[in-house]
């Protein structure tokens, strides 16, 4: 290190003279001297101006342009003069700048508090080095622990949403305060009773604002009578969408005359190579869901409700009602491809597979060099959706088929006039999703579909509560309510 001339620092050391300022490439070493000539002891409260001996402390503190600092801080050992206390000598505090035996200055930790509440521990672990201050997730996990953060005594308008500790298994409860904006509490279930101590310990509520679940409803009408409950802005549309995926299931028969024959030559379909047991596992698959499909229509025909059916089948009444609402089994269709790290290459691949390179191993290595990040197998697949001829090394499992068995789908012509329509979870936003984030041919499809009246109006519905949820509109709320009801559409006049 070399030594440079002190100089006025832009840092703020009160209390402390500096002596010399070292540095070199990443580092900045301030050496200082306690100014102070009387402490006190923390025991008796009496000071004392006899010095004991001295010691350095090293805290890190706050980086300064691109390099880290590091205090060494020289502070006086204090003897206590009170005959009658238990503490012979004791340590000068810092109190303005560092903790009592910290290894980093309180302005320090306070940057790195901030990082761990808005990034957490890993994520926060690799982003301090890039700020020259460079700490472990774990680090910044205790930080976040020993942190005070200060209780709002009377939250007004909160938010409670469910959270997963294992999905689909084990859920709590959120709570936000939603003027704050940040979670106040987390409750260990989701069952009403809980809800509701937490409640009654806060009577300052006056707005819970939720989703859907009879639980919740119930759990706030017990803790918090004087609460004014609503559903939030996320909620309703999700409620919104899933009243239109409804509507989707229902109709879908009626769609096959909708759509031109151009559709239905070019069906959105692209099959990927499997092996016989993952095409025979997805066959097996799809065989369930029809035959719970047939199943809980004819039970329903039977005349048994839906609870009896549940428990009969071993599913969920959700689950009973999703199916439902499908007269007709959806068929399943191949998802479109999203964007690739191989995109960029696609174009000089074609060219070497063209030129006779079928070597995939080899193009692979050279797209590296051109600076493809990726693995292999990438490339393999890429390779492998183009081959004509098997090659000595395709596995047999892609080559054989067992005798007597259906034909695997890979096999399967579909004919031109079949229609396949996605499923509703997937068509439903093509009706909310503005135009722009829809492809050409979805853009087709949608103005085809929307041809059908009760559709078209559905879909009118949709869009216009999208908007008045959206750009905040809440007198345009009944309204939109009144036309609901006199739709004649069960899925919108139930919401």
């Amino acid at each position: 290190m070399t030594l440079i001339n002190p100089i006025n620092l832009p840092i703020s050391l009160s209390g402390l003279e500096v002596n010399a300022v070292r540095e070199d490439a990443e580092l900045l070493e301030i050496s200082a001297t306690s100014t102070q000539t009387t402490a006190r002891c923390p025991d008796c409260h009496r000071d004392s101006n006899q010095v004991h001996s001295y010691y350095t402390r090293a805290p890190a503190d706050l980086p300064i342009s691109d390099r880290r600092i590091r205090l060494l801080l020289t502070v006086k050992r204090f003897r206590c003069r009170n005959l009658d206390c238990a503490r012979s000598t004791f340590v000068e505090s810092l109190p303005h700048l560092v903790a009592k035996s910290a290894r980093r200055t309180k302005r320090l930790d306070t940057a790195l508090e901030a990082i761990a509440f808005a990034l957490g521990g890993q994520a926060g672990s690799r982003l301090t080095p890039q700020l020259n201050m460079p700490v472990s997730g774990d680090t910044l996990l205790r930080l976040i622990r020993n942190s005070h953060v200060t209780d709002q005594d009377k939250p007004e308008v909160i938010g409670a949403d469910d959270w997963a500790k294992c999905r689909g298994r084990v859920y709590g409860t959120i709570l936000v305060d939603l003027e704050r904006r940040r979670a106040i509490e987390l409750l260990p279930d989701r069952k009403a009773e809980t809800l509701a101590d937490w409640l009654r310990t806060h009577p300052s509520v006056k707005i819970v604002a939720r989703d859907r679940s009879s639980e919740y409803a119930r759990g706030i009408s017990m803790g918090a009578p004087q609460a004014f409950q609503v559903a939030d802005r996320w909620h309703l549309l999700v409620n919104l969408r899933e009243a239109l995926e409804r509507l989707l299931d229902r109709l879908r028969p009626a769609f096959g005359s909708l759509v031109t024959s151009s559709i239905q030559e070019n069906p959105v379909l692209r099959l990927r190579h499997r092996s016989r047991e993952t095409e025979l596992a997805t066959q097996e698959r799809q065989r369930c869901r029809k035959a719970l499909h047939t199943d809980i229509h004819q039970l329903l025909q039977g005349g048994y409700a839906i609870r009896v059916i549940a428990r009969q089948l071993n599913k969920s009444p959700m689950t009973i009602y999703k199916y439902l609402s499908m007269p007709e089994f959806p068929q399943n269709i191949a998802r479109k491809k999203r964007p690739s790290i191989l995109d960029p290459h696609r174009d000089y691949l074609s060219q070497r597979w063209e030129a006779g390179c079928r070597n995939a191993s080899q193009l692979w290595r050279e797209i590296q060099v051109m600076g493809y990040p990726g693995t292999r197998r990438q490339v393999l697949r890429w390779a492998y959706e183009r081959r004509d001829i098997p090659s000595s090394t395709t596995p047999k499992k892609y080559l054989e088929q067992p005798p007597q068995e259906q034909p695997l789908l890979s096999s399967i012509r579909i004919p031109p006039k079949q229609l396949l329509l996605p499923v509703a979870r997937r068509l439903v936003w093509l009706f909310l999703l503005p135009d722009s984030k829809l492809e050409p041919e979805d853009l087709n499809l949608r103005d085809q579909l929307l041809n059908h009246p009760v559709l078209a109006q559905a879909c009118t519905l949709a869009l216009n509560f999208q908007h008045l949820v959206r750009e905040s509109q809440p007198q345009e709320f009944e309204g939109w309510l009144q036309k609901c009801e006199t739709s004649g559409i069960p899925e919108f006049m139930n919401l």
